[in-house]
């Protein structure tokens, strides 16, 4: 075994700390060291276990001085083995046993007294630096009688408690202290000479940086951030940089827990720290760098030229702290904490390096007034279902253009977004915004944290200074007439009436004026109930301005206009500047998409609270008769029109978005 000599194995700090868990690396690991424990009983010569090869590289040292390895390739594998073996020695040592089988297995782990020069030489294998004080406690017994369980423990502490206790439930099944020993003994003659590793031991003139990637990519990966931050140290410290004084000052608070925490993107999930490095190269390099591409980008740019490398650890700590500030929504400025805030209502990862760009190079007024820009912007388009597809491209060339210094940065972000002509970058005008904002079913389209977010920016823009405020946690979406309403909203006598007035609440349901928010305990409260019942506890206990005007009766009259008041409220908060004359600015029905954004639990939530269908036509609340849907779309077209199918697919049925037979507005009528 490599523990077998006295040698000092040292974790570079630039590698990652320890991360290996009970259920992936611990258990097998355990397991493989009882069926080899068992082997020993009745195999001679006994086979061993592999636990396949670790990367060593040779570090130079005075003349008569401990060799010094660090260790390019297997610091999990080899750091877990020494927790192991610490915790057979302990286990040893908490039952009074003193023989030379304890003295052996601490010559596994410390090294001659005579050969270090401080206490931490003693200690054949030094961890990196976050996990070096966690260590030295194992090692030095302070976990020995640890009574928490292993997960709540450090994590290499938590890995030594775990062997612990796993001994300790071994040694329980042995009846007298005779087998006791025997068992201890077993195990330590298995550590001891049972368990191989292939060691490759590398000369100062082979290339670690190259052999570790070719490692990395035939194995399990290691995060792009891992393989960036070795780039980077490696590089600086072949140069004889300072980077003890560098990963302090850069890279240690980006290992602290809130830049592990996973984080989703779209589909994928991914380590923040991944995430805020895609970010970042995209604004150093001004081009889009896709995932995949982090660390081969990172390490074209910097080309192991040392100047540059720490260079970009500069300028990754001012842009962390900008991300910090964004994504913690910490800035000092009251209007541009609530543009951040509105700004997730659009559920798009492509404005960030837009983002960081404008916090890290720009303030005051010019930047404020350009947030509102962009929040105008992508709300606008989300609410008119106008598709994101085309963001990344987009905001790219605007952070080309911001960049360049050209114009303010308020008045280049208003300038180039005003000046998107083409579908995937119109900006809608107010009769966009209100036809949307009037006819869609938010409800169903919108994310349901998104339709949250956007409610209380309406609320928020209604709520004055004189209004009494609210402290508003946990909302959901509430209908002000339910979704099932049949129960407690009775219809008329007379059958046509009845189903003209069971067709508009049908179509108006989910739309934005019969939309508001209340507090989880509040909304089972009101449930299906009758309007004076919900009505009278809005009033009662609801603190938002949403809800402090409601009138005696609710029908779809009441909808249709609180839908007109709301639009008129979103197009005041997200204004848009004049549009030059001659720009197109209709929005066609061909460039919405209006599926829903929800997730497959939502989706799933929805339709089980869809309401019965309307009177004579129970049929359309189930699947959508296709035929008559393609019928309907080529209706108002010119005789030989061709459409493809997905243009077919975006455009609405009539009766589901495009409203027919709606009393009030008559801009709502098919």
């Amino acid at each position: 075994m490599v523990f077998q000599r006295d040698v000092r194995l040292t974790v570079p700090l630039f590698q990652r700390p320890y991360v290996w868990s009970a259920e992936r690396q611990w258990e097998p690991l355990w397991d493989d060291v009882l069926a080899t424990l068992a082997r020993t009983a009745h195999e001679d010569p006994v086979t061993s276990h592999f636990m396949g090869a670790i990367v060593l590289e040779q570090r130079r040292a005075a003349t008569g001085s401990m060799e010094v390895r660090e260790i390019i390739d297997g610091q999990q594998r080899l750091t877990t083995l020494q927790l192991l073996i610490a915790a057979i020695r302990d286990t040893f040592v908490s039952r009074g046993i003193e023989n030379r089988t304890v003295k052996r297995l601490g010559l596994l782990l410390e090294n001659d007294e005579e050969l270090i020069d401080t206490n931490d030489e003693r200690h054949k294998l030094w961890p990196t630096n976050r996990d070096r004080d966690v260590y030295r406690d194992v090692m030095l017994g302070r976990y020995r009688h640890y009574s928490g369980t292993p997960s709540h423990a450090p994590l290499i502490a938590g890995a030594y408690v775990w062997f612990r206790d796993a001994i300790a439930d071994l040694v329980k099944q042995q009846k007298t202290e005779a087998q006791v020993e025997e068992i201890l003994e077993g195990l330590a003659q298995v550590v001891r000479s049972h368990l191989e590793l292939v060691v490759i031991d590398l000369g100062e003139s082979d290339n670690a940086q190259v052999i570790f990637e070719t490692l990395n990519a035939r194995s399990t990966p290691l995060r792009a951030s891992d393989l960036i931050k070795n780039l980077l140290f490696r590089t600086l410290e072949a140069a004889g940089r300072p980077v003890e004084t560098l990963y302090t000052r850069h890279w240690f608070a980006l290992e602290e827990g809130e830049w592990q925490r996973v984080v989703r993107q779209g589909r994928l999930t991914r380590p923040r720290l991944d995430a805020f490095m895609g970010f970042f190269l995209t604004v150093l390099l001004t081009r889009e760098v896709q995932a995949h591409q982090l660390f081969p980008v990172t390490r074209s740019y910097v080309g192991m030229d040392a100047d540059r490398a720490e260079e970009f650890l500069r300028e990754l700590t001012r842009y962390a702290e900008v991300y910090r500030l964004i994504d913690d929504l910490e800035v000092d400025d009251p209007g541009e904490r609530a543009s951040l805030t509105r700004l997730r209502i659009v559920d798009t990862q492509t404005l960030m390096p837009l983002l960081f760009w404008l916090f890290a190079n720009t303030d005051g007024a010019a930047r404020a007034r350009a947030l509102r820009t962009l929040e105008s912007y992508v709300v606008r388009r989300s609410v008119c279902r106008l598709t994101t597809a085309n963001y990344n491209r987009l905001f790219l060339e605007l952070l080309r253009k911001l960049s360049s210094g050209e114009q303010p940065v308020d008045a280049g972000v208003s300038d180039f977004l005003a000046g998107q002509t083409s579908s995937s970058g119109l900006w809608p005008t107010d009769e966009d915004v209100r036809s949307s904002l009037q006819q869609f079913p938010l409800f169903r389209l919108l994310k349901r944290e998104s339709l949250q977010r956007f409610l209380l920016a309406l609320n928020e823009e209604l709520t004055t200074s004189l209004t009494e405020p609210g402290t508003f946690r946990k909302l959901t979406v509430e209908h002000l007439m339910p979704q099932s309403w049949a129960a407690n909203w009775p219809l008329p006598d007379d059958e046509v009436q009845a189903a003209r007035l069971a067709e508009d609440r049908h179509n108006l349901v989910h739309t934005l004026g019969n939309l508001t928010l209340v507090t989880g305990s509040l909304n089972s409260t009101l449930s299906n109930g009758p309007w004076a019942v919900k009505r009278r506890h809005l009033l009662e206990h609801s603190a938002l301005t949403l809800n402090r005007v409601l009138p005696e009766y609710w029908d779809v009259d009441r909808i249709v206009e609180r839908s007109q008041f709301l639009a008129d409220v979103a197009v005041r908060l997200w204004p848009r500047p004049a549009p030059a004359p001659g720009a197109r600015l209709t929005v066609a029905d061909s460039d919405r998409n209006l599926r829903p954004d929800r997730t497959t639990s939502e989706q799933e939530v929805s339709r089980s609270t869809s309401p019965a269908a309307p009177m004579g036509d129970r049929k359309r609340s189930g699947r959508r008769d296709i035929g008559k849907h393609i019928v309907q779309v080529f209706e108002d077209l010119p005789d030989g029109a061709f459409l493809t199918i997905s243009a077919i697919a975006k455009r609405p049925t009539q009766g589901q978005v495009r409203w027919s037979g709606v009393r009030g507005d008559p801009s709502l009528r098919g």
